[in-house]
């Protein structure tokens, strides 16, 4: 049960809000994907997340279906394609069933909430935007730091922490946000990108937690754009479950 209640505290949840979708402007970089192109497609995905912790290294499977900006839904899968988990959310309200211990979370996906499930000092836009190889900002709010060929560094300062974002072609390889004593709260990479239709979209993403001291990383194996979103995917909480309410 130990490994399990630490997966959930940090990265099934925080999982299932980057597969959400929300509805953002913004400016998009030369070469990337038009914002409001990606945010309106609807597409299941289909991969796998390994945590890495001082107290456990973990694997399982996932599958998600991202319908627009409206909704989403996701389970997690272990040995033998045993249920695990499953969730649901749209801009309004989110349910997440922990099958194995039978247990469940519901609320508002505020950038609040997610940090109280997570530890992660990002809101949930910025979560969604980062999993789709996206600035989280527009460019011209950024700060070029420095240039070298093909890449460029930019910065900006939100209230304690410095945001980085290192772009190369075009595309983010690397986000990294520092407190103002320079250490390192969060890093993550971006090592390999997919094209699928006309989208590109990262296939492997590396998360180093410093306060964690743990490493996470999302593998998509499979994006397909050809979904059925006639059927709600959200689904009714059994009465039994203790559930836990972040309003």
């Amino acid at each position: 049960m130990k490994y399990l209640v630490v997966i959930v505290d940090m990265w099934l949840v925080i999982l299932f809000y980057v597969l959400s979708s929300f509805a953002l402007e913004s400016q998009p970089v030369k070469g990337a994907n038009s914002a409001s192109d990606l945010a309106a497609a609807s597409f299941q995905a289909k991969g796998t997340i390994n945590i890495s912790l001082p107290e456990l290294s973990f694997s399982a499977q996932f599958v998600a279906k991202i319908v627009g900006e409206d909704s989403a839904g996701i389970s997690f899968y272990g040995p033998m394609a045993v249920l695990l988990v499953k969730a649901f959310s749209n801009k309004e309200f989110f349910e997440y069933y922990d099958v194995f211990n039978n247990w469940a979370i519901t609320g508002i996906p505020t950038s609040e909430n997610i940090y109280k499930s997570s530890r992660i000092p990002l809101s949930f836009v910025d979560i969604v935007r980062l999993f789709k190889g996206q600035l989280i900002l527009p460019t011209d709010s950024l700060v070029e730091q420095r240039k070298d060929g093909n890449k460029v560094l930019y910065s900006r300062k939100s209230g304690e922490i410095v945001n980085f974002f290192l772009m190369e072609n075009s595309q983010l390889v690397q986000f990294q946000q520092k407190n103002l004593e320079d250490k390192i709260i969060l890093n993550i990479l971006f090592p390999e990108y997919q094209t699928i239709g006309n989208y590109t979209l990262p296939k492997k993403i590396l998360l180093q937690l410093e306060e964690r001291k743990g490493t996470v990383s999302l593998i998509i194996d499979q994006i397909d754009f050809n979904v059925d979103t006639t059927k709600s995917f959200s689904f009714n909480i059994p009465k039994s479950v203790e559930v836990f309410r972040f309003e």
